[in-house]
């Protein structure tokens, strides 16, 4: 599937949880590995979902994508991991448009990382972008 162009920032959303305000074991019920990844871009056309990637490490996980409302990146989500929707949407951040991009940018320089300025943290969302890319997730 030939990912779209998207101009209006306002239908880009990320909606995640991370330590601050859940601990291991919440974080391990969203955690996504790559089988749970694949299953996840193939439903999310079912979602109205054609861009997206997740970023899902041992501090949090997270859904960035273009969707009509958060609510439809979380449903998504939540329907290949072990916790709730319910619960989910209790913890989570959720943020769009402009907001949405300086918490990526943020996530990526580290600066929303538990050990202020983890490097290891840009590579792993190089990875998520990657191989939502090569599924044709992303432009």
């Amino acid at each position: 599937m030939p990912a779209q162009q998207h101009t209006d920032i306002s239908t880009f959303f990320i909606a995640g949880i991370n330590y601050k305000k859940s601990d291991a074991i919440i974080r391990g019920q969203y955690a996504i590995n790559p089988d749970q990844y694949t299953a996840l871009l193939a439903e999310a056309p079912q979602y109205g979902i054609k861009e997206l990637f997740i970023l899902s490490t041992c501090n949090r996980t997270e859904i960035y994508g273009f969707a009509q409302s958060a609510q439809e990146l979380c449903e998504l989500l939540c329907s290949q991991t072990q916790g709730s929707l319910e619960n989910f949407t209790s913890l989570a951040y959720i943020k769009n448009g402009r907001k949405a991009i300086e918490h990526l940018f943020d996530v990526a320089a580290g600066l929303d990382s538990q050990i202020l300025g983890d490097y290891e943290i840009i590579g792993q969302i190089k990875k998520a972008f990657k191989f939502s890319k090569e599924q044709g997730f992303v432009g």
